[in-house]
């Protein structure tokens, strides 16, 4: 439910989890029935997957995750399911049975002005074609009119999020008018705005029921504002509640990459190496993240495994990724050099990221455009996502320098012919771009 500047990088890539009738719609909304956009995919970058047989990895889905990347035909890309305009989500209320709890305290209750503001937001018209500016207009100031209401409003936003239901703007031509990407995402907005005990009430109840990753993702952030450190914990419950229903095959076609960032901010290295097996690239991606290199050594200690063979690929490539910021991650590169133990297919990856290749978790931003050398990947096993970007995109590339010494060190360091040949071009590639 992030802006469509921040990405959405919970919509399901092949479905969600509940398509809402159009009877359900009709009787929560008052005649709203789901809008499938059907249109041909802008002009995008290079898009590329990993097939994988089964949603649970395995030693050969490992093998073939770790194999070459191919690039898909531009009728995948044409023919891609879309996300429907309105997901009714699943609640982690709901999903399993509730502990006995002391009886809530009283709620007080919407007024009708404020629950006919959301309900005005709720009726936004998806099936008839484009959103208009004119309605783009009329439905930001709604917002804003409810907003303005202060705590007021937050009986109406509750009792709206509790109804577990979401409309994604970013499905619907002309939803970028709204600057929203879903209703749920900009009654968010409208809580963090209105701030107060209330508000951050509704917000912390909702990060304990939702299951949807991007929310979570930005719930956390939202308490992280109001009380530094206060709700750790309980952010790093709903996410692991949360990767348990995804494991579980509860949550299928929803994309959990956002729950990966704030794990490594809160987490630490052994709490993603808990879900390496299930989504090995999300918390390999996050562990050569972590601040101050705290996720090197749980990347050493990988390639240090017994028959690891193909599968730490990955692996190889995000410590020639950081090799430039962190010694140990160099060292690591020229051991496992000399002792020939790096393969042509990791090879390949890592000439990837020391030509500057910057890696990335979840779908590719909408509002990065189209940038020259951005490639994504979508890999079947636990439906990950991420996409690569130079780094030259944003101007000059200012780690050049320490880039070349690494490739230095690893040309000193191995004899194998096909790496020497690539490392060397790759050399020749970052002198002509000092």
């Amino acid at each position: 439910m992030n802006r469509t500047a921040q990405g959405s990088g919970d919509r399901p890539v092949r479905r969600p989890v509940i398509w809402v009738t159009s009877l359900m719609a009709a009787a929560l909304l008052g005649g709203a029935w789901i809008y499938q956009a059907s249109r041909r995919p802008a002009e995008s970058p290079q898009q590329e997957k990993v097939a994988a047989p089964s949603a649970r990895p395995s030693a050969a889905t490992n093998a073939a995750e770790d194999s070459e990347l191919r690039q898909l035909t531009p009728e995948e890309i044409a023919n891609a399911p879309r996300p429907p305009a309105i997901i009714q989500s699943t609640s982690r209320a709901t999903a399993a049975a509730a502990p006995a709890t002391a009886p809530a305290p009283p709620r007080t209750p919407p007024t009708p002005y404020t629950q006919q503001l959301v309900a005005n937001l709720a009726q936004l018209e998806l099936s008839r074609g484009p959103i208009s500016a004119e309605q783009a207009a009329q439905w930001k100031q709604g917002l804003k009119t409810l907003t303005e209401q202060g705590a007021a409003a937050v009986p109406a936003i509750r009792e709206f999020l509790e109804k577990n239901l979401e409309f994604d703007y970013t499905a619907v031509k002309g939803g970028q008018l709204l600057e929203h990407s879903s209703l749920r995402g900009a009654l968010l907005e409208a809580l963090q705005q209105i701030g107060g005990p209330e508000a951050t009430d509704v917000v912390l109840q909702t990060l304990r029921t939702t299951t949807l990753p991007s929310e979570i993702a930005r719930l956390a952030e939202y308490l992280e504002q109001q009380a530094p450190g206060q709700y750790r914990q309980e952010t790093l419950s709903s996410i692991s509640e949360v990767l348990a229903m995804a494991s579980g095959g509860q949550l299928a076609g929803w994309d959990v990459a956002p729950l990966f960032p704030v794990l490594a901010k809160y987490g630490d290295p052994a709490t993603l190496q808990q879900f390496q097996s299930q989504w090995k690239y999300y918390a390999t991606l996050a562990l050569a993240g972590l601040e101050g290199g705290q996720g090197i050594p749980a990347l050493i200690r990988q390639l240090q495994e017994p028959a690891a063979g193909s599968k730490n690929d990955f692996a190889l490539q995000m410590l020639a990724q950081q090799a430039s910021a962190y010694p140990e991650a160099t060292a690591a590169l020229i051991e496992q050099a000399r002792a020939n133990q790096i393969p042509e297919s990791a090879w390949r990856k890592i000439v990837v990221s020391l030509a500057g290749d910057q890696f990335f978790m979840g779908t590719r931003p909408e509002s990065a455009g189209i940038v020259p050398g951005m490639r994504t990947y979508h890999i079947q096993s636990g439906n990950q996502n991420f996409y690569s970007m130079p780094l030259t995109s944003s101007g000059a590339d200012p780690q050049i320098p320490q880039r070349l010494a690494v490739i230095d060190q690893l040309l000193a360091a191995t004899s194998n012919a096909f790496a020497r040949q690539a490392l060397q071009q790759t050399r020749e590639s970052l002198a002509r771009n000092p």
